[in-house]
């Protein structure tokens, strides 16, 4: 069982950064010393004294150095944390023997976090932060009063699913909320793109259908490895729905198979797809390790080439 909660900044609160924040931290501020904000070109420039304009291209780095205390308040309180620009997570695992101590210890983590928010001139949405607990059906059903106060709001672990950075997940790590979400948005997408392929020649539709859709198809789509087939296939038909509308071939009665249409597109099948970004993400993290790890076994396991390809 694993219990996560998503904290959001109110919208206003995202541009702040404190000055002293930066001198504790060893940094020299004269970036940021001098600037000016206005609206529109006819107004004139007002200094910005208390942060950067949102926006800025210095903004996302002085917002994570501002915030770099989150990391260790969560550490303190035995509370795994992951950050990514103004997205906050907490999240711990809960064992049946003593899970009251590690819900004890998030409750205490969320309390330090506020006060440090308060205390720091941030402020968060609580009608945006989010809490769900991830399990087995059996153990959910086990754990179906659980609750826990989001910056005192006394909110219960009611959410089913989350979107966190473009993925759906379920309470459950089925992934069929997000197969089911992705689907949908590539098929809207495929319809759109049906009324204009006669307008575009063969490299033009190629690039748009990689832009509406395969840029969908890939994203974030290395967490359904492992998942069952039926959602994989799922998106399978969506791509060769795809390839379809890109070669102007008909769904049916076509005397070119699917594999042999992804072979003149030099596209990958999903489950492709879905191995070659584990094996780019693993030899990535290979190469940035101080020491060297072989990691040749696994990725021969997931790019293992099958006598068939799915159609």
């Amino acid at each position: 069982m694993t219990p996560l909660i998503i904290l959001f900044y109110s919208s206003a609160s995202v541009v702040v950064l404190v000055l002293r924040e930066m001198f504790s931290l060893g940094y020299s501020p004269t970036c940021v010393i001098g600037q000016s904000v206005r609206v529109g070109s006819h107004s004139s420039p007002n200094p910005c004294l208390v942060g950067v304009p949102q926006g800025s291209v210095l903004g996302p780095l002085l917002f994570s150095i501002y915030t770099s205390p989150i990391s260790t308040i969560a550490k303190s309180h035995q509370v795994s944390q992951q950050q990514y620009a103004d997205d906050t997570q907490l999240y711990v695992a809960l064992l049946p023997a003593n899970y009251n101590q590690d819900i004890t210890a998030l409750e205490s983590c969320l309390n330090s976090l506020r006060n440090w928010f308060c205390e720091n001139g941030m402020a968060l949405n609580p009608t945006k932060s989010v809490a769900i607990l991830f399990g087995t059906s059996q153990k959910l059903k086990s754990f179906s009063s659980l609750t826990i106060p989001v910056m005192s709001l006394g909110q219960t672990f009611n959410s089913d699913k989350l979107k966190i950075l473009g993925a759906t997940l379920d309470s459950n790590l089925t992934m069929e909320s997000h197969i089911k979400a992705l689907s949908s948005s590539c098929f809207y997408h495929i319809r759109s793109f049906k009324q204009i392929p006669s307008s575009l020649d063969y490299d033009m539709a190629i690039s748009v259908a990689s832009a509406l859709v395969s840029s969908r198809l890939d994203h974030v789509n290395s967490i359904p490895y492992g998942a069952a087939s039926k959602h994989t296939n799922r998106l399978q038909r969506v791509q060769k729905a795809l390839t379809r509308t890109v070669m102007h071939q008909r769904s049916h009665g076509s005397p070119v198979s699917s594999t042999a249409l992804l072979q003149n597109l030099h596209w990958l099948p999903i489950e492709w797809r879905i191995r070659f970004k584990l094996a780019t993400l693993a030899y990535n993290q290979s190469i940035n390790q101080s020491k060297h790890i072989s990691i040749a076994p696994y990725v021969a396991s997931i790019t293992y080439w099958p006598a068939t390809l799915p159609c």
